[in-house]
């Protein structure tokens, strides 16, 4: 008992603590280190507006004009993006404003109906493709955050092709 209690043993136990917590902290940053790039979950433009596309969104596809991107996730052939948290008439207008761009291109074909705002929206490219592709489906959800007092809706854009 009495080598436990001496001063080079609680060096030692010290020590070993942080090794562990030193460990448990690397293990954290690390996480991802074996998954490819476009698998990872990346943070774009976060506490401000969209500066620039992110890795693997196609650039036929539009993007909404000045909104917050909070992360894009991009993986073989298919991305999502989902924006900041906005309130009702934030999140109205963005997709007022997405589904205007998508129409003004006219390289766009609607697919279904419009039922209203929480109804996703989705969209087939007409458009010439390069270099032979089959094509871009772009699809736009939003759903209110539950338990949020503010009554939040948070905003997804998916394209796949």
């Amino acid at each position: 008992m009495n080598r436990y209690l001496s001063g080079r043993g609680l060096a030692v136990m010290a020590a070993v603590g942080l090794c562990a917590l030193t460990g448990y902290a690397s293990a954290g940053r690390d996480a991802e280190a074996g998954v490819p790039m476009s698998e990872r979950v990346t943070k774009v433009g976060v506490g401000a507006a969209v500066a620039a596309r992110p890795d693997g969104w196609p650039e036929s596809v539009p993007l909404p004009e000045g909104v917050q991107i909070d992360g894009a996730r991009c993986a073989n052939r298919y991305c999502t993006l989902w924006f900041g948290l906005m309130n009702y008439d934030q999140m109205v207008a963005l997709r007022r404003d997405y589904v205007a761009l998508i129409n003004d291109s006219k390289q766009w074909e609607r697919l279904g109906v419009d039922y209203g705002p929480f109804e996703p929206h989705a969209y087939r490219y007409t458009g010439t493709m390069p270099s032979g592709g089959c094509g871009y489906t772009v699809e736009m959800r939003s759903g209110s955050i539950s338990g949020d007092a503010l009554h939040r809706f948070r905003v997804h854009l998916t394209v796949t092709w």
